[in-house]
């Protein structure tokens, strides 16, 4: 039987930054369900002291067992609280930092890519950390902004320290590419559409070279990190709205859903209805 009370016919695109380049508060101490929904263009960690119940994020759901951080970068993602949560959600783009001044903190950044949670032995000092970061947002004066990189970089080494996910070292040079490349189809609807040489294109490279640096840095071909999105974007909709599979292969800009059914089934092992019902029965 499926259960459907927290699902809807779109996927939400929240903007909590708006024009601003950073952002950090507590967070909020409800407990309640959110709704499916995603943050684009910015990157979200999320540090929970305590707190319990389950974090959807895409198509995994994750038990909260703090102290725990999440670290999220345009995933589909909603809460499910059962006890009042605390800690604090830090916002920020990219361009909150100067490149050749703050270099090694982007770097840092970067070593994130591919992990959405941390789970942590004890709290790391991180409650007063972010209180003091929280402190020099709400009432900035001289050098607040230097100091917030201060703390914002203690903070991503501890949670370095911490991470129990393995990574494959960073291909340096070509990391830029590969950023570059996820950021294109994470950020392009439908991405079903995308052609390897357009993307290629507008990262001004060959197809060729393309591959090259992509399967270097991830194993993978272009096509197939494509093929890769194409699947999550539905599952995404599979799992977090009513749409029915009909509706989904039309958003994801299939010719026809037995088409979208054939694809699905072919790269998963199983239909989409199938999926689905897996998840919710």
């Amino acid at each position: 039987m499926l259960h459907l009370e927290n699902k809807t016919d779109n996927i939400a695109i929240k903007n909590k930054l708006e024009q601003q380049l950073f952002k950090i508060s507590p967070f909020k101490e409800v407990i309640k369900r959110t709704k499916p929904h995603k943050h684009d263009a910015y990157f979200e960690i999320i540090y929970l002291s305590e707190g319990a119940g389950f974090h959807w994020i895409d198509t995994q759901k994750f038990q909260i067992n703090p102290p725990v951080v999440y670290f999220l970068s345009g995933q589909l993602h909603y809460w499910e609280m059962t006890a009042i949560p605390k800690g604090f959600v830090l916002l920020f783009k990219e361009d909150f930092f100067d490149f050749f001044k703050q270099g090694e903190l982007l770097n840092l950044i970067r070593n994130f890519a591919g992990t959405v949670t941390i789970n942590l032995s004890d709290t790391a000092n991180l409650d007063f950390i972010f209180s003091e970061m929280v402190k020099e947002y709400k009432e900035p004066s001289i050098n607040s902004a230097e100091l917030i990189h201060g703390y914002l970089q203690v903070a991503l080494v501890k949670l370095l320290r911490n991470k129990q996910l393995h990574e494959s070292p960073i291909v340096v040079g070509n990391d830029s590419v590969y950023r570059r490349f996820l950021h294109v189809i994470q950020n392009t609807q439908p991405v079903s559409n995308l052609k390897v040489n357009e993307v290629a294109s507008a990262l001004n490279i060959s197809p060729q070279h393309l591959n090259a640096i992509l399967k270097k840095s991830s194993g993978k071909s272009a096509s197939e990190l494509i093929n890769e999105q194409v699947l999550l974007e539905a599952k995404r909709y599979l799992l977090h709205t009513d749409k029915t599979v009909s509706e989904i292969a039309f958003v994801l800009s299939f010719t026809d859903p037995s088409h979208f059914v054939k694809h699905f089934k072919k790269s998963t092992g199983e239909t989409p209805q199938a999926f689905r019902t897996r998840y919710f029965q």
